[in-house]
């Protein structure tokens, strides 16, 4: 993940970072793409980037993670808009994550990513590949944002196999979707 000298930096040149190791990891597969480019578009030195970053596949995991802080955000909001009920929430996140995703870049940054994944066996998502499941499960444990009582559980074990069946499943779903460019329809026929 990036070092503490890339959080210290000012919200916009931040963001201009991020967009630039967005576009590059969109226009690029991990293995093509340039850190290079990656300074050019940013504007910033290359020791710069070395400052921010321990190498490309670092800069790839923040890429991720960004995603998913984004998509832990949404949870949070839907399930509060859901009262607690994780399958609505899990029908609403797959239409907001598909939705999102189905701009051409984005669906070429997602189909980039996957690829590297599936590539390095899952070798850079293997420490948040589950993340904004079970930072939801240790939020919830405060904020109660899960509503058990719309669940059969025994206790919070059976929470979290629900969350990874739920995990597995969207997932699975909108990889398909997104390799497969089905329609808007076919799309909200296929989770309901």
């Amino acid at each position: 993940m990036p070092k503490s000298t890339f959080y210290n930096l000012n919200e916009e040149k931040r963001e201009k970072i991020k967009k630039a190791l967005k576009k590059e990891f969109t226009k690029h597969t991990f293995e093509k793409a340039s850190i290079s480019h990656i300074i050019e578009d940013a504007n910033i030195p290359r020791g710069s980037f070395y400052q921010y970053f321990e190498d490309k596949e670092d800069a790839l995991k923040y890429v991720i993670e960004d995603f998913l802080n984004d998509e832990k955000e949404e949870i949070k909001k839907l399930l509060i808009q859901n009262e607690g009920d994780i399958f609505l929430t899990t029908i609403d996140l797959y239409s907001y994550i598909v939705d999102k995703s189905y701009h051409e870049t984005e669906v070429k940054l997602f189909q980039n990513i996957i690829n590297k994944l599936r590539n390095e066996n899952v070798n850079v998502y293997k420490n948040i590949r589950l993340k904004k499941f079970t930072d939801l499960k240790e939020m919830d444990k405060s904020n109660c944002y899960i509503n058990t009582s719309l669940l059969a559980i025994e206790n919070d074990e059976d929470i979290e196999y629900m969350l990874r069946i739920l995990t597995c499943i969207l997932r699975a779903e909108i990889i398909d979707v997104i390799r497969k460019k089905v329609s808007k329809e076919e799309r909200k026929r296929r989770i309901v």
